[in-house]
């Protein structure tokens, strides 16, 4: 359940909260056991590489103390990764009551402001 309050006024806040609890009071989970496949990570695949050179300006003094600038070329080869995930069945706990509950919690919001709830809270 993914909710943003971080915009939200204190009298939102407050609605929310209030419904939220409400909602769980008079719809309470209804928890059952699901088998679900989920993918799992378990390694990496090497696809290949590539190489990958920086240029490196080098400044230095030769015996009369003359100014060399020269330039160095330094490669390294990275290799090109692939993720490799497997397939497990899990079992899952999923309220069966969730959607309906969301439901009658927007409700509740959308009823509770046009109702002028909680608009002390500052």
């Amino acid at each position: 359940m993914l909710f943003l309050v971080g915009c939200a006024t204190p009298q939102e806040r407050a609605i929310s909260e209030y419904c939220k609890g409400e909602a769980l009071r008079t719809i309470p989970q209804q928890l059952v056991s699901q088998p679900v496949v989920r993918s799992f990570y378990i390694g990496d695949r090497v696809l290949g590489s590539r190489n990958i050179c920086k240029t490196i300006n080098l400044e230095s003094k030769d015996k009369d103390g003359k100014i060399i600038k020269t330039k160095e070329v330094i490669c390294k080869n990275y290799p090109i990764l692939e993720p490799i995930y497997q397939q497990h069945l899990v079992n899952e706990l999923v309220d069966l009551n969730n959607s309906y509950r969301d439901q009658q919690i927007e409700s509740c919001k959308r009823v509770s402001k046009t109702n002028n709830m909680f608009f002390d809270i500052k």
